[in-house]
């Protein structure tokens, strides 16, 4: 592709057809955007008279403002082609051929622009020139009643002829007034484009084709097609069939890609900035169901999806609801034969699998996450959270705080998940955080206020289940935690930490907690056991009796004779060494003051130091020093120990 000219003022907006075949649209186009521009571009069309495929032009205003025209085809058997290319549209010219009247594809035309979220339009009175006057009052009267309770209700109608220019002025200066009233596509916002056309030109290879639904791009930078994952290098750009250096959303817009096999995209696929979107072959939707329909759409119903430029099967899993009956509408999950691309927000429209008629149509969620009936039921309330959070960013994010229950969320997934850039989250979590509405844990990751309430609130009766049943035990495992409350083991560990804080819990050595302030209570019998062992301990402090002789020596079972040596140990009156040797703190103490001197003074110790020193044979001594070496008091060096720093 060749240099780009100069910069032109093109609005990031795109104008629309609508209306029944041989309703004269493309006539009405080439008058309005000039007799040169021709939105037929294949020969069977021109050849027929009879617009098949998508096709454009752009439209000069008064001022030199540019807006791009979308010109779909009107018969039925090419509504699938109209679908693709009115995805796109932010104001919709609906035309209704004077000397006809509305007819079937003017009203499913209009549905579908209804369902696809529109909201600005203008009604085109066409072949004015064919007809009285009466006749152009009765249609325009037939369109008022056709308009009535639909987004169009209210708006301007305008008598035109496409071959005699009559009303054409009037009409594109009330476009223009139209156009600029519209809400722009997000710009700063990841780049997407749904592919419409692909083919190949010579001289420079694959050429993709679309209206950007977000974001810009520029000449130089990397792009990847999905579903799948095929990269490719942007080089080259054209907006409005012009060359230009960058192309943002709502701009009719051609990309070069480099290092892209045309063979390997088709219609349906989208062009986006790298490692931000994601394939889904589940959606959740808000669903409405067409008043015209003449039955209910029921659970688990065949359908023809289309979102963006794809078209594909898909069956409609209802959530809390057997059936949708005509007008009303539901919580839906769309179960996809094939992968698609889109975002929170995106419109849609379902068709009978024959394509005979439209059923209606939504609002895509998001991606979602198939689960039996009963889970689906349950998640209306979810739901409805995050539609509420497609026009409130702090809703959005709460609801994806929400979801990530006590598995707990990264911003880079908040980001993923709303498509949203990190600019635009940071602040908002910022604010949650300050508010107390959401929690971070240690390593950035983010949990609900409320999340990280249940969690702290499950982890604190779990661990006092577990001093219950183990009265004995002075803590429970953290391991065991996360499986016990279903919690990532990262997330538990960081509501752990906030529960020590507060002094709620207890860290303990071994990788134990427990419950703060607890103690064990002992019964008569067991303290008088656990005051045996100190004694047998202090008979004789270095010929103490291992761990596994003490059960004979002081009486009980082994397990709860264990249980107390380790309530002994965490009170600091024992010290537990490797092989079952056991010292009493007292002993354990005055050997490290005097291994500290000796070493100070003579620069180390060996074990035959350590016994003319305390008393102790190698059955003890070699447990005690392997042990200091373990805490860091003292290092091996050689046969000797020397202190550590």
């Amino acid at each position: 592709m060749p240099r780009a000219i100069p910069d032109r003022n093109i609005l990031p907006v795109t104008l629309g057809t609508a209306g029944h075949i041989d309703h004269g649209k493309t006539t009405l186009l080439r008058a309005l955007a000039g007799g040169e521009q021709d939105t037929d571009r294949l020969a069977d069309e021109r050849s027929r008279g009879l617009t098949i495929d998508v096709g454009y032009a752009q439209l000069e205003l008064a001022d030199g403002v540019e807006v791009g025209v979308v010109d779909v085809p009107g018969h039925e058997k090419f509504i699938r082609n109209m679908v693709a290319g009115a995805t796109g549209i932010d104001v919709v010219m609906l035309v209704v051929a004077a000397d006809d009247g509305v007819m079937p594809q003017t009203r499913e035309h209009l549905q579908i622009m209804s369902l696809l979220g529109l909201r600005s339009g203008v009604v085109v009175l066409t072949k004015i020139d064919t007809v009285d006057a009466e006749m152009v009052e009765l249609v325009a009267s037939e369109v008022e009643d056709l308009i009535a309770g639909t987004f169009l209700k209210g708006a301007a109608v305008f008598p035109v002829s496409g071959l005699s220019g009559e009303g054409i002025d009037e009409l594109r200066t009330a476009i223009g007034g139209l156009v600029r009233q519209v809400p722009t596509r997000d710009a700063d916002g990841f780049f997407r484009m749904p592919v419409l056309r692909v083919f190949t030109s010579p001289g420079f290879g694959t050429v993709v084709t679309g209206i950007p639904t977000s974001g810009h791009l520029a000449v130089g930078e990397r792009v990847e097609v999905r579903p799948g994952t095929r990269p490719g290098r942007v080089r080259g750009l054209q907006v409005y069939h012009r060359p230009a250096e960058r192309a943002s959303a709502g701009h009719r817009t051609a990309i070069n890609v480099a290092e892209l096999e045309h063979r390997k995209v088709k219609r349906g696929d989208v062009v986006c900035t790298p490692g931000v979107f994601a394939d889904a072959e589940v959606l959740d939707v808000r669903l409405e169901v067409l008043r015209s329909v003449s039955r209910p759409l029921r659970h688990d119903q065949e359908v023809r999806l289309h979102v963006g430029t794809l078209e594909c099967a898909a069956r409609v899993l209802l959530v809390g609801k057997k059936r949708v009956e005509a007008g009303d509408w539901a919580w839906a999950q769309l179960k996809l034969d094939h992968a698609a691309v889109v975002a929170p927000g995106d419109a849609f429209i379902i068709r009978t699998p024959s394509h005979v008629a439209t059923l209606g149509g939504g609002t895509v969620l998001g991606a979602g996450r198939l689960g039996g009936r009963r889970r689906r039921s349950a998640r209306a309330h979810e739901f409805e959270a995050r539609a509420r959070g497609l026009s409130d960013l702090v809703v959005a994010i709460e609801s994806q705080l929400r979801g990530a229950r006590l598995a707990g969320i990264e911003r880079a997934e908040i980001v993923r998940a709303l498509l949203r850039r990190r600019e635009e989250i940071e602040p908002v979590i910022a604010a949650l955080v300050a508010e107390g509405r959401a929690v971070e844990l240690a390593r950035g990751m983010l949990l609900h206020a409320d999340e990280a309430t249940r969690g702290e609130d499950a982890i604190l009766a779990t661990i006092a289940r577990d001093h219950e049943r183990r009265p004995l035990a002075i803590g429970m495992k953290k391991a065991l935690l996360a499986d016990r409350v279903r919690g990532t083991p990262a997330v538990v560990d960081g509501l752990v930490e906030r529960l020590v804080a507060t002094a709620r819990v207890e860290t303990l050595g071994e990788g134990r907690v427990r419950v703060g302030g607890r103690r064990p209570q002992l019964t008569a019998a067991q303290q008088a056991r656990s005051d045996a062992i100190v004694a047998e301990l202090t008979r004789d402090p270095w010929q103490t009796p291992r761990a596994s002789e003490l059960p004979t020596l002081v009486g009980g079972l082994e397990a709860e004779v264990e249980q107390l040596i380790a309530l002994l140990d965490d009170d600091g009156v024992i010290v537990r060494l490797r092989d079952g040797v056991l010292l009493l703190t007292k002993t354990y103490e005055d050997a490290k003051a005097k291994i500290r001197a000796h070493c100070e003074t003579h620069g180390g110790l060996s074990p035959a130091d350590l016994k003319s020193l305390v008393g102790a044979t190698r059955k003890y001594g070699i447990p005690l020093l392997e042990h200091l070496d373990q805490i860091g008091f003292t290092r091996r060096q050689g046969d000797r120990r020397v202190l550590r720093g």
